[in-house]
């Protein structure tokens, strides 16, 4: 009799702990679409041409805190709204688009850099053309740049990361896209400022 009240007790216990977790999950995944919801009304990414690997990442990935999000990237021409981290952690490239090391932040002007996971949120970059805007929202303003050039370079340079007196951004995937291993190249879009505009918070 013991036995079988030890066993339901561990049953029971197992069953909070699972409800806790859902709970503290579900919570996790409303607050960090809240968090970038403050920006614009953003939902699910389409991930229907996503890699099976990054759609996983995508959802496995805990939700980074508020502090680490500091805007939203936009292509409309491509559908692409993209939460903006502070960062190119892992995490942060799980759950949207990383500001890249050593470049400027959208307030202060120079060059810009914004990495993707290709098979993410950057799959369609391939399709961009010449002319179209990018969209850069963070909590104080918006920052519309036009696209100038794509080029494809070698992994290892960065020359068009490199700082630039002139306000623009760089958004930088790995090339080819459809491609198994490391990639050997980059995909490099480089877009100037056309516009800005302070948003009410």
């Amino acid at each position: 009799m013991n036995k079988v009240r030890l066993e339901i007790a561990f049953w029971v216990i197992g069953l909070a702990l699972t409800a806790a977790y859902g709970i503290a999950r579900v919570d996790a995944a409303v607050s960090g679409r809240h968090d970038v919801a403050s920006f614009r009304s953003v939902t699910d990414p389409d991930a229907r041409l996503w890699s099976a690997s990054r759609l996983q990442s995508w959802q496995r990935a805990p939700q980074p805190s508020a502090d680490e999000l500091i805007g939203v990237l936009i292509i409309r021409s491509l559908k692409i709204e993209a939460p903006l981290y502070a960062d190119t952690s892992e995490l942060h490239l799980n759950r949207g688009v990383g500001l890249i090391a050593h470049t400027a932040r959208p307030e202060e002007g120079g060059n810009l850099g914004i990495a993707g996971h290709r098979d993410g949120f950057f799959r369609t970059l391939e399709a961009i053309e010449q002319g179209s805007t990018i969209e850069v929202m963070t909590r104080s303003a918006s920052y519309h740049y036009q696209v100038a050039s794509v080029e494809i370079v070698e992994r290892n340079n960065a020359a068009l990361l490199q700082r630039s007196d002139r306000p623009m951004v760089t958004l930088v995937t790995c090339h080819p896209f459809y491609f198994v291993g490391t990639a050997p190249n980059r995909f490099v879009v480089r877009g100037v400022l056309v516009s800005s505009q302070g948003r009410r918070t």
